[in-house]
């Protein structure tokens, strides 16, 4: 990802996460997300703080720890276009404090981009890069029930779709090692991702936080994580069978510090990171390497 965006914008860009204060319709209607921590995957904002106060202040420390002189404006806690559209505009537009900031990145849900809030979102192409990261996890329709996730697969496709109609980019959340899931259903949510010519994808190891139905769930002893050999093999199938053209902006989870019930085996980040891509040396293989395009059609690498 880091040498894709220097590629793209010509230096060092750092990503600026934003807690903007909205909250999830899942929640007030079904309950969160079997998964989801009570920040909304916001534990690591300056929460409380203005949107512009928080873009600036990540500003300055990310010029100063990475030297990084462009940014992306990236609404990341809880569902970022579950509000009223005058709403929305206001809170994007306090975040394009200066020209520095390059992309604004929406993560929301599949059901939660009607066509007002895409309309919204083409009125600041004409100002930065518009990216829109939807969170799917699995195209399982029985694992997506017991997530809680509130959607189906057909909602995100339709997503996908419009969103495409306006030209914003793509970015899709999965989770490769859920319990309920098979090493079929990680390959078959790769062929979808790229059938639907998605931009990107950001891979997340399941992690388990103490305050979420899915940590009572851990401490009832109703689930068991799976092991670190079965997540392996299915990251290692769901980049053998994902488009090379595709970005990959993540490849495991960076969980809170705090809280954590069961996170990565115990590994560090870069040591699972460095697990994962000697076990791509191991097999000679690579992301596209059993991947094949729709209706015999060629896709170049990115």
């Amino acid at each position: 990802m880091s040498e894709h965006l220097k590629r793209r914008y010509g230096a060092r860009v750092h990503r600026l996460v934003i807690d903007a204060g909205f909250t999830c319709p899942n929640r007030q209607k079904n309950g969160p997300c079997i998964f989801c921590d009570p920040t909304g995957s916001g534990f690591n904002t300056l929460r409380g703080l203005s949107i512009r106060e928080q873009v600036l202040r990540q500003k300055e420390w990310a010029s100063k720890k990475y030297g990084a002189s462009k940014f992306i404006a990236y609404f990341q806690a809880f569902t970022n276009t579950y509000a009223p559209v005058d709403t929305l505009r206001e809170r994007y537009s306090q975040a394009l404090v200066d020209d520095s900031i390059v992309q604004l990145a929406i993560s929301t849900r599949p059901d939660c981009v009607p066509e007002e809030v895409l309309n919204l979102l083409d009125e600041f192409k004409t100002r930065v890069d518009v990216s829109l990261e939807l969170g799917l996890q699995t195209i399982n329709s029985k694992t997506l029930r017991i997530l809680n996730r509130g959607h189906g697969v057909a909602e995100f496709v339709d997503a996908v779709l419009r969103a495409k109609e306006h030209g914003f980019e793509i970015v899709v959340h999965v989770i490769v090692d859920l319990p309920w899931d098979e090493l079929e259903d990680v390959v078959d949510t790769a062929k979808t991702l790229s059938y639907l010519n998605v931009d990107g994808v950001k891979i997340h190891s399941l992690y388990v936080v103490e305050d979420s139905p899915l940590g009572a769930m851990l401490r009832e002893g109703k689930f068991q994580p799976v092991s670190l050999e079965s997540f392996l093999e299915r990251i290692v199938a769901f980049l053998e069978h994902l488009s090379p053209r595709i970005v990959i902006h993540r490849l495991v989870s960076d969980p809170p510090r705090v809280g954590t019930l069961f996170a990565r085996w115990g590994l560090s980040k870069s040591q699972l990171v460095n697990i994962v891509e000697t076990e791509l040396e191991r097999r000679n293989t690579f992301q596209g390497a059993k991947f094949k395009p729709a209706r015999g059609g060629q896709v170049n690498p990115a």
